[in-house]
């Protein structure tokens, strides 16, 4: 990676970008029907009333918005509260250039320093779970078409620190 993005706090003038950001990564990472599920997160994000949000960032580079992604609870397929990763992307003309690393280990680095006692889990894709291997995710499950047809599920959890 020659360059590194700058990383902040989502605000809601961010969110055509993200949703530009979002549709460069449909339909190989996400599914056609996850764009609404998307906006609709955005959109509570921009909620005032709203006290559930989970922390959520942007990553610009030049000014311009190349990715985002957040942090929240869930529980792990054991039932036990954990930590996951929310809607977390770099535009796709931005991939293989560091940019998703810098984006996991910032998150990584806010989990550590907000949840330390709690694990670490998150659900992605076949075309993803390699990335967060080499993080020290590994798999608890997978189920084929577990987001769609094609779109096979798997359930990871970080087994070091």
């Amino acid at each position: 990676m020659n360059q590194e993005g700058i990383i902040r706090k989502y605000k809601a003038s961010d969110k055509d970008s993200c949703m530009g950001i979002f549709k460069t990564n449909v339909p190989k990472y996400f599914t056609l029907e996850e764009v609404d599920e998307f906006e609709r997160f955005l959109i509570k994000l921009n909620d005032p009333e709203a006290t559930d949000n989970p922390p959520y960032y942007v990553m610009e580079l030049e000014n311009k918005l190349i990715g985002c992604g957040g942090i929240g609870d869930k529980k792990g397929i054991d039932g036990a509260d954990s930590i996951t990763f929310v809607w977390g992307m770099v535009e796709r003309s931005y991939h293989k250039q560091g940019f998703g690393e810098q984006l996991l280990i910032f998150r990584l680095q806010e989990i550590k320093a907000q949840f330390p006692n709690k694990p670490v889990i998150l659900d992605t894709t076949q075309f993803s779970y390699t990335f967060f291997e080499k993080y020290g995710f590994r798999t608890l499950k997978i189920t084929e078409n577990g987001y769609g047809e094609g779109m096979h599920r798997y359930d990871m959890i970080l087994t070091t620190g």
